[in-house]
């Protein structure tokens, strides 16, 4: 009986205190330490669409003020070595979405939050979009707002 309970204390323990963060989403579990990006982590998120890559990183929550977007018009090398190649690229003009750290403000943008989080440390992610959920961040929730919560912070949460 003694080592009955030994087992399951030492079992709790295990999962209580094992590397990878699981989060439960929809029905499925998202293991967030095996992610190299914030973006990556964002990505499988419902209703964030994530454009570009490194520091060109836009955010956005479909369905809130996604309309501020431009067409914009680039060039680049063409493959075959003749002249310049011109194509369209869209870029969204204000419309990333407010990013709090385990209840913390850090900003509009994307590559504020990629600072301050390190992905191996989320424990979830929660995608706030309608009125009365962003109502409260005023201005700066217009876009929606995306609330990260880390092991420190669900360790102070649990306090």
């Amino acid at each position: 009986m003694k080592n009955t309970f030994t087992l399951f204390i030492l079992t709790l323990l295990i999962s209580a205190c094992g590397s990878s963060q699981y989060t439960t989403k929809g029905g499925r579990n998202i293991d967030y330490s095996t992610m190299s990006t914030l973006a990556d982590a964002l990505r499988i998120q419902s209703g964030v669409q994530v454009m570009g890559s490194a520091h060109n990183t836009k955010i956005s929550i479909r369905g809130v003020n996604t309309s501020k977007s431009s067409t914009s018009e680039t060039f680049t090398a063409s493959p075959t070595g003749g002249g310049p190649v011109q194509r369209q690229t869209k870029v969204l003009d204000d419309v990333e979405p407010l990013f709090m750290v385990d209840g913390t403000i850090v900003g509009n943008s994307y590559n504020q939050a990629n600072r301050v989080v390190n992905v191996q440390d989320i424990v979830s992610i929660k995608v706030l979009k309608s009125y009365s959920e962003t109502n409260a961040f005023g201005e700066q929730g217009k876009n929606g707002v995306i609330k990260i919560t880390t092991r420190q912070g669900a360790t102070v949460q649990a306090k």
